[in-house]
């Protein structure tokens, strides 16, 4: 996703992930071969240096995210719930990363790859102060994915000053009526292609409708 919008972003990226795999194969040979473990210092430092630009990047998006996901999910669930992210990186700071690929050193030697790094990055997702990958449910989860895509749209629109087509596969099954009803009011100045296996019930929206049989596509 920031690829399209920050090119250099990918090239960043791509250079941080040959890095890894150049200290992985030189990990592999520490063990087997008994090559000198100092080596790894020139990775590591090319390491951070590339993580610390890929934070950047990932920091700046999350952050812009951020801003739009909650009005959007609290439109959708008509303010009864509260959706916060949580980026999770240790890679902030290029002094404390170099550190810590120091202290995981050993291990990193004895499992044959690099254990911390750019690339364990995550994000949580929050509802009502609780990660919905645990407590969510169907419903929850699949809103705040929605959420999140609409999100990246107005990110979208803010950078180029257009929307992309947003699609949409079988999207309505796990939305009660009141969140289906709030989300299409949400992309209603947005481009949509829907796919389902029910027809929809789209109220005060322009739209096409095509029926798929047999091969055949019938409008």
């Amino acid at each position: 996703m920031i690829s399209q919008l920050r090119p250099n972003y990918m090239h960043i990226l791509n250079l941080y992930l040959k890095t890894i795999e150049q200290r992985n194969k030189y990990l592999r040979q520490i063990k087997e071969e008994n090559k000198d473990e100092n080596l790894l210092e020139i990775w590591d430092e090319k390491l951070s240096e590339y993580a610390i630009k890929i934070n950047k990047y990932r920091e700046e998006f999350i952050k812009k995210i951020i801003d739009k996901i909650k009005i959007i999910h609290n439109n959708i669930t008509n303010g009864k719930e509260e959706i916060r992210i949580e980026y999770i990186t240790e890679c902030r700071d290029k002094k404390e990363y170099l550190q810590l690929l120091k202290q995981r050193r050993r291990l990193d030697i004895i499992k044959g790859f690099t254990t911390k790094g750019i690339h364990r990055d995550d994000f949580m997702i929050y509802i009502n102060n609780k990660e919905i990958n645990i407590y969510g449910s169907q419903g929850q989860n699949r809103t705040a994915m929605l959420s999140l895509k609409l999100a990246e749209l107005q990110v979208i629109y803010d950078e180029i000053g257009e929307y992309p087509i947003l699609l949409l596969d079988d999207f309505m099954s796990e939305l009660d009526k009141t969140r289906r009803k709030n989300f299409l009011e949400n992309i209603r100045d947005t481009q949509v292609i829907i796919t389902g296996t029910e027809k929809l019930d789209i109220e005060n929206l322009n739209y096409l409708e095509y029926n798929v049989n047999d091969g055949k596509i019938i409008k």
